[in-house]
């Protein structure tokens, strides 16, 4: 019975330690360890109650109704499995995690693509050192100097220039 119902929850060991990063296999193999040692426990002990020879202490025990007793109280001992009250919760949280993960791996996969994207655009570029300055402003507009439009001191920053505010001091 102990068996069936160990047998019944049995972890699929070599799924979960697929997915154990290599900083914590340590750590994986501590709890294994203590895991499996928790079924040995399970599995050493028996399905059932143990039998007893109530005819020896009937012979033994001179007290009248005292065996009687004991055994009427003993066999109508019931030790009820725990109730599974958490599995449902369990099951739930676990369909809301794979609809959150799936978002999160489409919105990972838009992410790549445009990373991808960019990284194509940076192979296609020409090397750095060989590069002009009008070149860098035709290829990143966003990022290239404006003497004309919005001259700048050197080295170009927005704190060494005239007239900045900074944010803290603005509010």
């Amino acid at each position: 019975m102990a068996g069936r119902r160990v047998a019944a929850t049995a972890v699929d060991w070599a799924a979960f330690a697929a997915r154990v990063p290599e900083a914590q296999k340590v750590s994986f193999n501590a709890f294994k360890g203590k895991s499996d040692g928790y079924l040995r426990k399970v599995l050493s002990l028996p399905e059932s109650t143990p039998a007893i020879d109530w005819a020896m202490y009937q012979s033994r025990i001179s007290v009248p109704g005292m065996v009687e007793a004991f055994q009427k109280q003993y066999e109508a001992l019931q030790i009820p499995y725990p109730e599974d009250t958490v599995s449902a919760s369990v099951d739930a949280v676990a369909k809301e995690t794979v609809g959150e993960i799936s978002n999160f791996v489409k919105a990972s996969e838009a992410r790549i693509a445009g990373y991808e994207n960019e990284l194509a655009r940076y192979a296609a570029m020409i090397p750095y050192n060989q590069m002009t300055m009008e070149e860098w402003a035709e290829f990143s507009p966003e990022q290239a100097l404006r003497p004309l439009e919005n001259p700048t001191l050197w080295p170009h920053a927005p704190e060494d220039q005239v007239g900045y505010v900074a944010e803290e001091t603005a509010q």
